[in-house]
């Protein structure tokens, strides 16, 4: 019988990945390091993908973005890169069909532009309802290693992931102590994701599929006060059992009618503007790309993408479907 672990390992799957990792790096000095000697490494990878606990993860780059939140993200070496590509690519099919649709977050013909459109959706079929706006405290960091890997011990279909599992959960040393997942990591995307599902199905049945999630941003629709405030009740019981926190601080209600700020976008029944500061993001990102004289080409590349963005939630294509515009990673 075949394996999780072998499906993960094996050369197809392994290929598979290494050239999904290549995409947009070939002129990376990791990429090109690795893909001159990819024929021997890729057994190698193979052998320690098959180690399972003692695979030998290599140290993380770490460095600071602004978006506009200032964030740490881990950046694994182009080799671990690939081993996660793998494990994402068996593992992704199997946890993504029990996430709910209402889920927008680092998932295939998801992303930001349509949780945006389904907010408006929502916000034009329930014009008397309250919105209360929450997201978890330093999520990331705050995901208990322990309950993240019970839920899937008990979802995947067999044990041989157990140890590799393991291994990766304890593999950045900021972490080993039972709590978070590195930030950039694929692998972290998807159980980010599958760690907050209970709390989305309970949620969506309560309800009756008013609920958006975008990683830990939620939006929760309620149509009287009353309803508000058990819904809240229930949330907090919810975090409690998952060990996270919805700080209040953090927490906004929105009455009914009011412009909702959700995602980089103003966005109410009709229409969605994009925030002045995602205007002077991209003025900024652009100029940067000026000053270090990135080719014309890449300029417009990097235009035609924000106009896409700003553009989708407000645009439909003739015969009525969506422009498929970029997804916030």
């Amino acid at each position: 019988m075949t394996t999780l672990l072998n499906e993960i390992s094996s050369i197809e799957n392994l290929n598979r990945a290494f050239y999904q990792c290549l995409r947009g790096k070939r002129r990376k000095p990791g990429a090109q390091k690795v893909f001159f000697i990819w024929g021997e490494l890729i057994l190698k990878l193979q052998k320690n993908l098959l180690a399972g606990e003692n695979y030998p993860w290599a140290d993380y780059r770490q460095f600071w973005v602004t978006d506009p939140k200032r964030r740490l993200i881990s950046s694994a070496p182009f080799l671990d890169r690939v081993a996660h590509r793998a494990i994402h690519n068996v593992i992704y099919p199997r946890l993504a069909p029990l996430l709910i649709s209402n889920s927008y977050a680092c998932r295939e013909n998801k992303g930001n532009g349509k949780a945006v459109r389904f907010l408006m959706k929502l916000l034009k079929d329930n014009p008397g309802s309250y919105v209360i706006k929450m997201d978890v405290k330093k999520f990331f960091n705050s995901i208990n290693q322990y309950i993240l890997f019970q839920k899937l011990k008990r979802t995947l279909p067999d044990d041989s992931l157990s140890g590799l599992i393991i291994g990766l959960l304890k593999s950045h040393p900021d972490l080993q102590k039972g709590k978070g997942l590195p930030l950039g990591n694929l692998t972290s995307q998807i159980f980010a994701n599958f760690y907050l599902n209970d709390i989305d199905q309970r949620m969506q049945e309560l309800t009756k599929g008013r609920y958006i999630r975008y990683m830990d941003d939620l939006l929760i629709f309620a149509d009287t006060k009353e309803e508000m405030k058990n819904h809240l009740s229930e949330m907090k019981k919810l975090a409690s059992r998952e060990q996270l926190e919805f700080p209040q601080k953090k927490r906004a209600i929105y009455a009914p009618g009011t412009n909702i700020p959700f995602l980089g976008f103003l966005v109410n029944a009709g229409k969605a503007i994009p925030l002045n500061r995602n205007k002077r993001m991209m003025m900024m990102k652009l100029k940067e790309k000026v000053q270090r004289g990135d080719p014309d080409y890449r300029i417009l590349r990097s235009v035609l993408s924000y106009n896409a963005w700003m553009n989708y939630p407000n645009s439909t294509l003739a015969d009525g479907s969506s422009f498929c515009g970029p997804s916030r990673r």
